[in-house]
């Protein structure tokens, strides 16, 4: 249900402004939800030949999903859990700014759809449950370019126990989908970017680093908005 729930969401917030399915949910307490660990670090192409020649198409296809399997096998032989260092970073700015915050581990998680929480059925004591997930994690190399910049798009929504309603749920986009100004977004430094896909797959500190710089940021914005719509409660 809470995917559709999101889906119906992001149709309302336009690409990803945040939008508010019921009233303003204050908390003083947050259960977090980590999100998974990617399945794949996606590695997307676009040329100007792919958008004249279908075949052209087709290869670009082809070698974005090579390139996928390399940048995927890459991490995953690094274990670098970045679900759990996002969970993390959100934790942190959160109790920064005065909310008690558990992170909630041990979750059993279905291999074939891992971000598929039953959170209706989630038993807890804080006042709002808070789910992180990842929408995408990649690089993209677009047209006369060589080069290759990051995209990682996070999903956030939060939840009152037993989730009658959504008080806060938005895509949060860093790197290539991002605009700039805008607080759906987050435009990535330049410094992000690789080269070429043999110096991005030749570097794998380099990878992580721009992912976790990507996460902090995006778990900045994530408290600036969930405090906007789940504002701190004052203490009995």
């Amino acid at each position: 249900m809470h995917r559709i729930v999101l889906a119906f969401t992001l149709l309302l917030a336009a690409f990803g402004a945040s939008a508010a399915d019921g009233d303003k949910l204050p908390a003083r307490s947050v259960l977090l939800i980590p999100a998974a660990e990617p399945l794949e670090y996606t590695v997307t192409l676009r040329t100007a030949a792919t958008m004249l020649f279908p075949l052209a198409s087709l290869g670009a296809v082809a070698d974005g999903r090579q390139k996928s399997k390399d940048l995927t096998g890459l991490m995953k032989a690094r274990s670098p859990a970045h679900g759990l260092f996002f969970a993390e970073r959100v934790a942190h700015r959160l109790q920064a700014a005065g909310y008690q915050v558990r992170v909630l581990d041990g979750i059993v998680r279905n291999p074939q759809d891992p971000e598929n929480i039953d959170v209706e059925n989630l038993a807890f004591e804080e006042d709002v449950g808070l789910h992180l997930q990842f929408d995408a994690i990649g690089f993209h190399s677009g047209m006369s370019t060589l080069s290759y910049a990051p995209k990682l798009n996070v999903d956030v929504y939060s939840f009152p126990r037993g989730a009658a309603w959504y008080s806060y749920s938005t895509t949060l986009f860093f790197g290539v989908d991002a605009r700039p100004n805008e607080d759906w977004a987050i435009v990535a430094p330049a410094n992000a970017t690789f080269p070429t896909f043999e110096a991005l797959i030749g570097d794998p500190a380099a990878v992580d680093t721009v992912y976790r710089d990507a996460l902090d940021q995006l778990a900045e914005r994530v408290v600036t908005q969930f405090q906007v719509q789940s504002p701190l409660k004052t203490a009995p």
